[in-house]
């Protein structure tokens, strides 16, 4: 029984079916976001099960299709894994009948799917245990942080255009001044539009709800993302592999053109 379990996941025809309802969840996701935007917006700003508990569970006839799409998506992280450990144990049994440069190029293609499944794990780490709120900017709030992080906002200041005249009074540039304080360790720094600080793993962004408002209701965005060390490391070999291997390739059908030649 489960020989037929471990058979039918590891199938190249099951990749193919689940790649294609995948990609039809997202297709059909774009429209329930589009008409529905007051229900999935703050998915942005919360951890997915804060905003399931919040919002998502209330609609269920809106949110089916995300539901579905995270359960393929981890069928398709069973399939790849069970795929990869199938073509490695092939790989490996045959070891002693390639060259060492062969047996690589062989097994970089499986190595390139346990970067991706690196980097999902990455995602699903940071969607479910990371940190992300979005607080009103106002001077002398302090939030408290997790890992014994505090932040205080000081002031906040905002340049506005003098020209041309259909600009005149549009907010050019708003910053803001923070005092942040983690484990006896203080600083005082600024963040504005398009220009984030990054500090301990956090990240903070400036925002705003009405950008043409003279008095602009800015917003901080906080968040922090532990698996963002996975992506970051699973993208990276992900690239030297496919690098070293396209080179290797190129290199074989140069070689075999001048032997034809």
């Amino acid at each position: 029984m489960l020989k037929k379990i471990w058979h039918f996941f590891g199938s190249v025809k099951v990749t193919f079916y689940l790649l294609l309802i995948i990609t039809f969840s997202f297709a059909l996701g774009s429209y329930y976001v589009k008409y529905n935007p007051q229900i999935f917006k703050q998915i942005n700003h919360s951890l997915f099960q804060d905003w399931f508990s919040l919002h998502g569970q209330y609609y269920p006839e809106k949110i089916w299709w995300l539901v579905m799409l995270l359960l393929f998506l981890f069928a398709l992280g069973i399939n790849i894994c069970i795929c990869t450990l199938n073509r490695l144990m092939s790989l490996f049994s045959n070891r002693k009948q390639m060259s060492n440069k062969i047996f690589l190029l062989k097994i970089i293609p499986s190595l390139t799917h346990i970067c991706f499944l690196v980097m999902l794990s990455g995602h699903l780490l940071s969607m479910i245990s990371g940190y992300n709120v979005v607080l009103p900017v106002e001077a002398g709030v302090k939030t408290s942080l997790p890992v014994q992080a505090e932040i205080e906002i000081l002031k906040q200041n905002c340049d506005y255009y003098l020209s041309p005249e259909s600009l005149k009074g549009s907010i050019k540039q708003c910053t803001v001044a923070l005092k942040l304080q983690m484990q006896g360790e203080t600083a005082q720094k600024q963040i504005s539009f398009l220009h984030p600080l990054y500090w301990h793993g956090y990240s903070f962004h400036v925002g705003m709800d009405k950008r043409s408002s003279k008095s602009p209701e800015l917003t901080i965005s906080i968040k922090r993302y532990p698996g963002a060390r996975l992506i970051l490391i699973g993208f990276t070999v992900l690239i030297l592999l496919m690098l070293w291997y396209f080179t290797q390739i190129n290199k074989g059908v140069k070689n075999s053109d001048k032997e034809v030649i």
